[in-house]
């Protein structure tokens, strides 16, 4: 018998687009059944490098990733499922951006030796405390941009299996 629970969470991510290119990112999760979601560090853009007109933050390797914490039953299995890629909106116009996202995990809290994980659905564990660590992370294109602060949803599903 498969027991199942489900967490989405929402990110809210306001983008203020202006000559120094300032963002500004918050965080909210919606908890269903018995996985508990904690953010401890938001994606943090201010005064971020830029690769031409690519603002991006590795999940992996940069400490600007946002970080969360799913708890759950300790050593259970599940599965991790969310949309790369999410339209934001700027919210004085009828301008768009496209935000990429890429999240890591791993069973420790060890940023640098968290794994991608992609899209495709696969078998995860929480470690013996019931815990396992995500960091998020993605770039956009602000080279056709217009000025203004964007806001879009990152929908981030745990499911037991």
């Amino acid at each position: 018998m498969l027991k199942s629970s489900a967490l989405v969470l929402f990110l809210m991510l306001p983008f203020a687009l202006s000559a120094q290119q300032n963002v500004e990112i918050s965080v909210s999760a919606n908890v269903g059944g018995a996985i508990e979601m904690f953010t401890i560090q938001t994606l943090d853009f201010e005064d971020i490098e830029r690769n031409n007109s690519i603002i991006s933050v590795d999940p992996i390797e940069s400490a600007r990733a946002g970080k969360m914490i799913a708890r759950g039953a300790p050593n259970s299995e599940f599965r991790v499922d969310y949309l790369r890629e999410r339209e934001m909106s700027n919210t004085a116009g009828t301008s768009t951006l496209i935000f990429n996202y890429n999240i890591a995990g791993n069973s420790v809290n060890e940023q640098e030796t968290a794994e991608l994980l992609d899209q495709e659905m696969r078998d995860l564990q929480f470690n013996e405390d019931g815990e396992f660590f995500i960091w998020v992370g993605g770039n956009t294109d602000i080279s056709e941009a217009e000025p203004g602060r964007y806001e879009g949803e990152f929908t981030l599903e745990i499911e037991y299996i």
